[in-house]
């Protein structure tokens, strides 16, 4: 999977780190993400690899060292985005099979003559040959998710009436028979060569397994490659969320190596060791491909070989940071994701000292634990008698229990780092002091603040937090839900939440849509829920009023007023953060940190990299007794 370490097309150190990382962790082979062949692919942005670049062979050899050294193999992955360049903003001429427009992509390709075709196929095997140079055990041509390789396997792309015709499978099939020929007269019939597809593309008069049957069959017979690596969907819709199956492609993979004589790898939402043995042991694959769970956990490999399953930080599939482009992938329950050549790896401290922690939420959690892997005694405060805080909420969520997983994760290694753990007991300032700690991590989140908008004495209204969290006994018939305008998952969650249990619900929000901050791979998923819930989108309106069982609204533009109904308003609090005891402590103890939501309301991967800052300038002696952000 690409990282997006990669600047003006050439591999950066920080990628370097990462894969190095990954290969420490025990991985028998690494396949690095999509490379370019040809600058007609060159991503806006150009942090993907453009295996033409000779130039870059030199950080690409680095890369290389830096895996093997650690006695795994690295495959390099080879793609042309053909028409699905994102957003239709490269400068180069999009090229496709036919003149015929992507669904994701607005605009009509261009149609690829032949002499552009060889061009393309010449490009694969000169980066094949780049890659072989750099030292690369072996390729993988990225024939899958709707790229151009796949656009001229499907019929629904391939409109061609020439030698690369769509209407026949080895019309279809030539470009890619043709890119396997030229890359093993480039590298040498003994150079591994692999290839990628989506054996369903789930998309509307996409490919489905039953072409993917008769294309790798054909392909076999005619230009045989030595493994394949099976997928499902397009771009948009290949990276699935926790609301999709766990291991969706390995029955397709299944099916794929039936009939084959090759090796055959299975990906996707693979995130726990016994879901890989058990494709392994029931032959449904060959090898086990882990994207995410390599980037929540490195040391995934090496924790299931020595049965500590356990201990594995489990990917909780919300698709948020790993998903990013700016910046580089991130994890949301891992920063040291993209921070490998910048963060020193965990070590155990000469001088264990005392921590006291404030909180069971995401952040006061993950604090304690790093400090106790650390070597520190740890004593953590949480008022109810539950850990998790808001996570246990958003979990409530429709499709979002996995994000429990990571507190599961976090209970499980504070109790086997001893730290002491005291459910039920208020963190205010003497509890903590009484601990006399050498740190105090605040972690007290934050609070709701009242709706701005008049509330008449006869008129209901609770928090999503009030809804998510129980408090909501019966739900009445129509329900409007009251989004901030941030458009992340609090006011679509409920919205589901609701429409669920058989309210109609009227989703209102002043940003321009719904659901803006939430990431495409699970927007169309969300939506797709809603609509068939029948829940209602009322964007560009802002709240005035609710009395009785009416609403009164503004245009969020024109300030124009409108009403609607409903007998319950479910709102998406503004928060408060809870300061009150960073500031009882400051001057009160010998290093302080306020860590998440009591410092700045946020999301979840912010909680969790303050607490790892947090410990890291403690231990570095850059915290003292006043409160400091953690920048």
């Amino acid at each position: 999977m690409g990282t997006g370490l990669v600047h003006d097309g050439r591999v950066t150190e920080h990628d370097v780190a990462l894969q190095e990382e990954r290969a420490r962790g025990g991985v028998g082979l690494i396949i690095t993400g999509s490379a370019h062949v040809h600058p007609t692919s060159r991503f806006p942005a150009r942090i993907l690899t453009e295996a033409w670049d000779e130039d870059g062979l030199e950080m690409l050899t680095r890369r290389v060292a830096a895996v093997q050294r650690h006695g795994a193999r690295i495959f390099g992955q080879l793609q042309h985005l053909g028409r699905e360049a994102p957003g239709g903003l490269t400068e180069a001429l999009p090229l496709a099979p036919s003149a015929v427009p992507s669904p994701r992509v607005p605009g009509v390709p261009h149609e690829m003559s032949a002499d552009e075709i060889r061009m393309i196929v010449a490009a694969y095997g000169r980066s094949a040959s780049n890659f072989q140079t750099a030292g690369y055990d072996g390729v993988e041509i990225h024939g899958a998710h709707g790229y151009l390789v796949a656009q001229f396997l499907s019929p629904a792309s391939n409109r061609r009436t020439d030698a690369y015709c769509g209407d026949s499978v080895d019309g279809r099939l030539r470009f890619l028979r043709e890119i396997v020929e030229e890359i093993r007269t480039c590298c040498g019939a003994a150079f591994p060569l692999g290839v990628r597809l989506s054996a369903s593309e789930q998309t509307s008069h996409g490919l489905t397994l039953d072409d993917t049957l008769e294309i790798v069959d054909a392909l076999q017979r005619a230009a045989p490659v030595d493994y394949l690596s099976i997928t499902a969907g397009v771009r948009g819709g290949y990276v699935k969320d926790s609301s999709v199956e766990e291991g969706f492609a390995l029955g397709l993979a299944e099916a794929v190596k039936q009939g084959v004589d090759v090796p055959v790898i299975a990906a996707g939402r693979i995130r726990l060791p016994h879901l890989a043995e058990h494709a392994l042991a029931s032959g449904q694959a060959d090898f086990v491909g882990l994207g995410r769970a390599q980037l929540a956990d490195p040391e995934w490999v090496n924790k299931a070989r020595e049965g500590r399953a356990a201990e594995i930080r489990p990917c909780i599939g919300i698709v948020q940071d790993c998903r990013r482009y700016a910046g580089g992938v991130a994890c949301a329950i891992n920063p040291r994701v993209g921070r490998e050549n910048e963060w020193e790896r965990p070590r155990r401290t000469e001088q264990s000292r005392r921590v006291a922690v404030a909180g069971g939420g995401p952040g006061g959690l993950e604090a304690a634990r790093v400090a106790a892997e650390s070597g520190h005694e740890v004593v953590l405060f949480e008022q109810a008698d539950t850990l998790g805080g808001q996570l246990r909420l958003a979990a409530a969520g429709p499709t979002r229990e996995e994000v429990l997983d990571f507190v599961f994760y976090l209970e499980r290694e504070l109790e086997r780092l001893g730290v002491e753990i005291r459910l039920g007991s208020a963190a205010d300032a003497d509890a903590i002091l009484s601990e006399r700690p050498d740190l105090a991590v605040v972690a007290t989140g934050a609070v709701p603040v009242a709706p701005d908008f008049a509330v008449g004495p006869d008129a209901a209204v609770v928090t999503v937090w009030d809804l998510l969290g129980g408090a909501v006994r019966e739900i009445p018939a129509r329900v409007a839900v009251v989004d901030d305008g941030s458009g992340f998952w609090q006011g679509v969650s409920a919205a589901e939440y609701l429409a669920e249990r058989g309210a109609s619900v009227e989703l209102l929000t002043p940003a321009a849509a719904v659901g803006l901050a939430i990431p495409e791979e699970s927007l169309k998923n969300v939506m797709r829920r809603l609509r068939g819930n029948g829940v209602r989108f009322r964007p560009l309106v802002d709240v005035a009023s609710f009395s009785g069982t009416t609403i009164g609204l503004t245009d969020a533009i024109t300030g124009e007023p409108s009403e609607t109904a409903a007998d319950l308003v479910v709102v998406v609090p503004r928060l408060r953060a809870e300061t009150e005891l960073t500031r009882s402590l400051e001057g009160a103890v010998p290093a302080i940190a306020a860590v998440g939501d009591c410092a700045a309301p946020r999301r979840l991967n912010h909680a969790v990299l303050e607490a790892n800052l947090a410990l890291r300038r403690f231990e570095a002696g850059e915290l003292s007794g006043r409160s400091l952000a953690l920048f």
